[in-house]
């Protein structure tokens, strides 16, 4: 009887320790890789956080892209409801589904964030926590071309 109840949770005791781990990392703000190339952006988060937020990349074209800024996360959170999503506080990550569309978050607790807002394809956002510094990188990527 133990020993089926012992079976039945380890999976769930699994799953609780990969998000304890993950939001405990998620505290350094360094959630995803960023590369910036003439022709596309690729994210790619980090770690557990692909398993998190169920995606292994995004690449985004550089003409897809209409704007890039900074976005101060504290205290903020996604617009509308979890699609294929982790939320728990101190981590949010995966993709989200509101009025403004659908949206990709990858942010911890506190700290600045990358944010793309895009003009076609299947996301309208991506919010995403990089290690280096993310207004440097919204401005490499606005100087791409058509975000300039």
């Amino acid at each position: 009887m133990a020993a089926d109840l012992l079976t039945a949770l380890f999976p769930i005791v699994v799953l609780l320790a990969l998000i304890l781990y993950g939001v405990l990392h998620a505290r350094d703000g360094d959630l995803a890789d960023v590369t910036v190339s003439g022709r596309e952006i690729l994210i790619r988060p980090r770690g557990i956080f692909k398993v998190l937020s169920f995606r292994w990349s995004i690449r985004v074209p550089a003409d897809a892209i209409a704007w890039a800024s900074v976005l101060d996360i504290g205290g903020l959170n996604p617009p509308g409801m979890r699609f294929v999503a982790t939320s728990f506080p101190g981590l949010t990550a995966g993709t989200f589904s509101g009025p403004d569309g659908v949206s990709y978050w990858l942010t911890g607790r506190d700290g600045a964030a990358l944010r793309l807002e895009l003009s076609e394809g299947p996301l309208d956002r991506i919010v995403v926590q990089v290690g280096s510094d993310p207004a440097s990188l919204a401005a490499r990527i606005r100087n791409m071309g058509r975000a300039a």
